[in-house]
């Protein structure tokens, strides 16, 4: 089963899409090949009380543009997913502009000297949600679902009543999630697609933190895990051929040909299948080498 990804995504930078009642998308213009077109930004509620999910990276256009969606309105909540630099930091001036509080998970789960350069370690929200808490606005209601993986303190958000989730980056539509240690966590993020598989008949729609709206989410779902459980596959015949290796010596046997920006990813996620597989008994590693147990 491949993953049926799509990509078709017109929204232009600056406009506003209109979801949803009370749902609406700001598009980022932060295109690259990890966040394709952008970073997407939800409105969430209307008139005196809005939520803003996601606000991106320090980006003076984008906050005038979350500014000007919600002109006449409130901004009574800074929401944030998890801490990569693509979604956090431009919380800071859209709370210096409204004077919101932030929720989240926590500050980002490992410091900056274990390699993490995509983290945004600066940011510390106001109010800490846990999984299974609330953030209630005057006609809105959203119920965070911890979802570690791709980032230690990854939050998905359910829009109570609605059947929409807002996946944020541990399901994107248009890609498959990075996943690189030690911050992120193959066994973490399998665990969590679980989790959210295990909401069939809850969601009908998910909004990621890129990509256009994903409709119908199980059977995306069971294709994600399916594409995982294949590249463990690869991964454990890669080193019965290949090993003793380092990781990175087995991207080629691992993935094939890749785009050159996409190599040290590819290898931050191949090392934290291997770390996973170390944590179940199949792998054993000896410094730099990986062999199978």
């Amino acid at each position: 089963m491949n993953v049926p990804f799509l990509r078709d995504d017109p929204l232009e930078y600056g406009g506003v899409e209109h979801i949803a009642p009370g749902v609406r998308r700001v598009l980022c213009n932060n295109p690259s090949a990890f966040t394709f077109r952008g970073t997407n930004t939800y409105l969430i509620g209307g008139g005196k009380s809005v939520a803003v999910l996601d606000p991106g990276p320090e980006d003076a256009a984008h906050l005038q543009a979350i500014l000007a969606a919600t002109s006449g309105e409130t901004i009574t909540h800074v929401i944030v997913s998890h801490t990569h630099r693509d979604h956090s930091p431009g919380a800071r001036a859209l709370q210096a502009a409204t004077g919101a509080p932030s929720y989240a998970h926590g500050p980002h789960a490992t410091p900056p000297h274990d390699g993490q350069e995509g983290g945004d370690h600066a940011f510390m929200p106001d109010v800490r949600v846990p999984d299974g808490g609330s953030i209630e606005g005057a006609d809105w209601r959203l119920t965070a679902l911890f979802t570690p993986g791709h980032c230690g303190n990854h939050l998905c958000f359910a829009l109570d009543g609605t059947g929409i989730l807002f996946s944020a980056d541990h399901v994107m539509s248009w890609s498959t999630s990075v996943v690189s240690p030690p911050d992120g966590d193959m066994r973490a993020y399998r665990d969590s697609l679980a989790k959210l598989r295990a909401r069939e008949g809850q969601d009908r729609l998910y909004l990621p933190g890129h990509g256009p709206k994903l409709p119908d989410p199980m059977p995306f779902l069971d294709a994600l895990n399916l594409h995982r459980q294949k590249r463990e596959a690869r991964v454990v015949a890669a080193l019965r051929e290949h090993g003793p290796a380092t990781a990175e010596t087995l991207i080629g046997p691992v993935y094939g040909p890749l785009d050159p920006r996409l190599v040290r990813a590819a290898g931050r996620s191949l090392l934290a299948q291997l770390i996973m597989l170390e944590g179940e008994g199949a792998a054993i590693r000896e410094g730099e080498l990986w062999r199978l147990a």
